[in-house]
């Protein structure tokens, strides 16, 4: 089957011939501002005026007549909707001219499905991180579930912000790569991790602060990149963990940063895990990833009616069928992205003793303040959950300075290896979690390897990112995280998460309010 595949989500408009075998061709054209950032109806402009020569660039290049075409492949969305509309209004143009059958395809698809084409990754847990997306991705009973993402801007925008700031023209990545080159002081800035979560405006904001105040922009520049993407690092680890994927795909034009992808590596050699990065030709938006995205939905889910291939600019990869995908089975047994664990005993008590491990992928200041400001507040947060009445472990001990916490052995198992044995344990852990918020706390990392099930029911264990006088933002976060892990680990997680909340809601007076706020962050969601 010969493909045309055409991307146009963005400030790129690709075209590519390709079939299973083989790509012949994919030629893009770039839009690139004379200065500020990408206005959408210009780049729609630029696609308007590009995107016949480019595809007809590709079809000539190819040396495939376009009579032998089977498919129009295009990418249906996320993206900008003037861009998307040019994108579209093409595509069904040459699948009518052609006489054949058309497939919108959902972009990120297009990343993850080059990516395995191109590397042999199988089934991937996959860094996708461009200038709209930041992204961890990763395969759960025939779709591609979001096990974390950006809460605020992509980390591509953020990096190309700051540049901007700088003088740096678009793209600003590469300027701030190659300033960090010469950087040597670590700054002060934020390190926002939310479970498999992250966000990036109050690094951007916290770097110009640094950049008045007369810091260099080498510095500023060495010091983003060291807390942008050792967070985007850490992410990444804790998602290994959680999905048991047994290799790590990069893709996105953010994954052509070498810094990104050399921690990326220490990480991955320390987890014993392989890392596919994608070629940089295929990294950028192109038409080959739209091609090829659209050869695996033609063959196991068909052909899409003209009127079905309306554009949808919040289109996420969640919402597209990926039955083609053969997982792995792994899981990593008594070990986590953080800690390792061993038995110990504490008086008469069977305790384990948890020790934060040094990061080599990041900087040893940065890594010492992480694990030591984490060790001291698990310790707090246990005892504090404890004495609310919260089912957690007992603490016994804790030294920050080994970064070291010794605490009740709880028998039992964590939620995210029970399968459907976990479908009774809702209602029990609905109410401990209103329970939690009544007493104004925040768990910050609330997924289902978090809690363990015990003869007595969920124990919350791990709240190194809790807070304590939380508001209702912090407990609708807390919840988001929730969902999203039950969604992306649960055949059945719909049912699950209903039957949670509804004794969530009983257990907590505001937890009506706490919904409606999840549900609003849920759906302002920008970066699909």
């Amino acid at each position: 089957m010969i493909v045309l595949g055409i991307e146009g989500t963005a400030h790129t408009v690709g075209a590519a011939i390709l079939d299973k075998n083989r790509i012949y061709s994919s030629i893009t054209s770039t839009f690139r501002p004379s200065e500020g950032g990408i206005n959408p109806r210009d780049a729609a402009d630029f696609h308007f005026n590009h995107i016949v020569d480019v595809i007809n660039s590709s079809i000539t290049k190819s040396g495939i007549s376009a009579e032998k075409i089977d498919l129009v492949a295009f990418s249906r969305g996320p993206g900008l909707p003037p861009s998307l509309k040019i994108t579209a209004a093409a595509a069904r143009a040459m699948s009518l001219k052609l006489g054949v059958p058309i497939v919108g395809i959902n972009h990120p698809l297009g990343h993850v499905e080059i990516g395995r084409r191109e590397t042999g990754a199988n089934d991937p847990v996959m860094l996708y991180v461009s200038g709209g997306n930041t992204q961890i991705i990763g395969h759960r009973n025939g779709y591609y579930r979001v096990f974390g993402e950006t809460l605020d801007i992509g980390i591509g925008n953020m990096l190309d912000k700051l540049a901007r700031y700088m003088g740096y023209p678009f793209p600003g990545g590469p300027a701030i790569e190659e300033l960090s080159l010469k950087g040597k002081k670590l700054l002060s800035l934020p390190y926002s991790v939310m479970g498999m979560d992250t966000a990036f405006s109050g690094i951007y904001t916290a770097a110009i602060n640094l950049l008045s105040s007369g810091e260099s922009r080498e510095d500023v520049a060495f010091s983003v990149q060291e807390h942008a993407f050792s967070m985007m690092v850490e992410t990444m680890e804790r998602a290994l963990y959680t999905t048991g994927k047994k290799s790590i795909l990069l893709a996105g034009g953010v994954a052509r940063n070498r810094n990104l992808r050399d921690k990326i590596a220490i990480m991955a050699k320390d987890a014993g895990v392989p890392v596919y990065e994608t070629p940089d030709e295929y990294c950028m938006d192109n038409g080959a990833m739209i091609g090829q995205a659209g050869l695996l939905t033609m063959e196991h889910c068909g052909p899409q009616e003209i009127r079905d291939t309306k554009i949808d600019q919040f289109y996420r990869i969640d919402q597209a069928p990926a039955p083609w995908v053969k997982e792995d089975e792994s899981v990593y047994e008594n070990r986590g992205a953080e800690s390792s664990m061993s038995q110990g005993s504490f008086h008469s008590f069977s305790s384990v003793v948890k020790e934060r491990n040094p990061k080599r992928y990041r900087h040893p200041e940065l890594d010492f303040s992480i694990r030591k400001g984490r060790t001291r507040r698990e310790a707090t947060m246990l005892a504090s959950l404890h004495k609310a009445g919260i089912p957690t472990p007992s603490l016994f001990r804790a030294d920050d300075r080994s970064c070291i916490i010794e605490m009740e052995k709880v028998e039992g198992i964590t939620m995210n290896l029970m399968g459907s044995d976990v479908e009774d344990s809702s209602a029990a852990l609905g109410k401990i979690l209103g329970k939690m918020h009544a007493a104004n706390f925040c768990h910050g990392d609330l997924t289902l390897n978090n809690i363990m099930i015990s003869k007595k029911g969920p124990v919350l264990i791990d709240p190194s990112m809790g807070v304590q006088m939380a508001g209702i933002q912090e407990m609708a976060y807390d919840l988001r995280l929730m969902m999203e892990s039950i969604m992306a680990n649960m055949e059945d997680g719909e049912k699950f998460l209903v039957s949670m909340l509804n004794s969530y809601r009983e257990e907590f007076p505001k937890g009506k309010e706490v919904e409606e706020l999840m549900n609003k962050i849920e759906g302002r969601r920008r970066y699909a």
